[in-house]
């Protein structure tokens, strides 16, 4: 209880400051102060510090920029632009007009695997999201802003997860080691594909080839938890009871940075996880979307909001009947019409009271 009484904690406080004081203050002159020999009532002693590796990196970088070193960087644009508009002058005129990619490219961060460069596509023809060790991750909101963006905006047809050996996120994730917040949380959960996929994986002694299998299962299961989005589902609902042609098509991939070369996983959603991804994870009907887009004419519509339940067509529990109805508008017509039910009550009293009040005046002057 003393802890939590005022000048206890004012004089804790104040220890605290004078404290983190005296440390910026030998930090900024290139001391640092040992406190150990404070605490045992000696003297504080200070001893030279090094300026260490990121000190060096940005006089290095400070440096570059008053040499001006950074002009190779404007002259390799050149270069880039020159190429691009060698053979069509009006190519960056056609960019800024808009885009309309085909593809949407899940990647990883890792500077050796250029997604366009890979894959041989010009600007403009892949959509791309990169993140460590190319995880999908449903609470990864840029992600999910973008499988949204891509495939209700722009109409993306392919989604490519694509991972790569060597990674070194996969390989974090085989060392026990804590790599601290927010890196050991996104590492931990290339930890849950190594768990799902022990039994393989523990089968495997060369350590290098166990690298190279847990980068493909990653891949696969990124793959998998792309197709277990609603916004992916849906159009792949629609597309299939449109044309019977299934879109966006789901694509995991392999690159081996030492040739260059892309290994196709074959993903599919009908064979994923033992043949039980569908039947955990699908969300749509393919006979209730039959029912919600009978007008072979009718295009695709956005995703509308959860309470819109006609364009949605969900699954109902048994014994219930899908609703067709918009229920949230239902919900407001229904108020209004109780508030317009009251206020007519309200008037007729009023009308009621006045006839009184004129009646009584009435025979006041009699």
């Amino acid at each position: 209880p003393i802890l939590f009484d005022s000048p206890v904690r004012m004089f804790l406080r104040t220890v605290l400051v004078l404290a983190l004081g005296t440390y910026a203050s030998a930090f900024s002159v290139g001391v640092q102060p040992s406190f150990r020999p404070a605490l045992k009532g000696a003297a504080t002693a200070r001893t030279p510090v090094s300026l260490g590796p990121r000190m060096a990196d940005s006089e290095k970088f400070a440096s570059m920029l008053a040499n001006k070193n950074l002009e190779k960087y404007y002259e390799a644009n050149g270069e880039f632009i020159k190429t691009m508009t060698k053979d069509n002058k009006d190519f960056f005129k056609n960019m800024a007009t808009g885009q309309a990619p085909k593809f949407l490219w899940v990647g990883c961060s890792d500077a050796r695997i250029p997604a366009n460069e890979i894959v041989g596509l010009q600007p403009g023809e892949l959509f791309v999201h990169r993140n460590v060790a190319n995880q999908v991750v449903n609470t990864d909101t840029s992600l999910m802003a973008i499988l949204q963006f891509s495939i209700e905006y722009l109409g993306v047809e392919n989604i490519i997860v694509a991972g790569h050996y060597g990674c070194g996120g996969v390989k974090a994730s085989m060392a026990n080691n804590d790599f601290h917040a927010p890196l050991e949380n996104w590492v931990r959960q290339i930890r849950d594909v190594q768990r799902i996929h022990k039994a393989e994986l523990d089968k495997i002694s060369d350590p290098e080839k166990k690298e190279r299998r847990l980068i493909e299962l990653n891949t696969l299961e990124q793959a998998a938890n792309v197709y277990k989005e609603a916004v992916v589902q849906r159009k792949r609902t629609y597309t299939k009871v449109r044309d019977g042609d299934i879109k966006p098509r789901i694509f995991a991939m392999v690159i081996d940075p030492a040739t260059g070369e892309i290994k196709n996983l074959g993903f599919d959603p009908e064979t994923a996880m033992g043949g039980k991804l569908r039947q955990i994870y699908d969300l749509y009907d393919d006979e209730e979307a039959m029912k919600a887009y009978k007008d072979v004419q009718e295009p695709y519509r956005m995703r509308p909001s959860t309470w819109r339940t006609r364009r949605m067509y969900n699954r109902q529990p048994i014994g219930l009947k899908s609703d067709t109805s918009d229920v949230r508008l239902k919900a407001i017509f229904d108020r209004l019409e109780s508030e317009v039910e009251a206020r007519k009550k309200t008037e007729d009293a009023l009308s009621e009271a006045m006839k009184q009040l004129q009646e009584i005046k009435a025979m006041m002057k009699k």
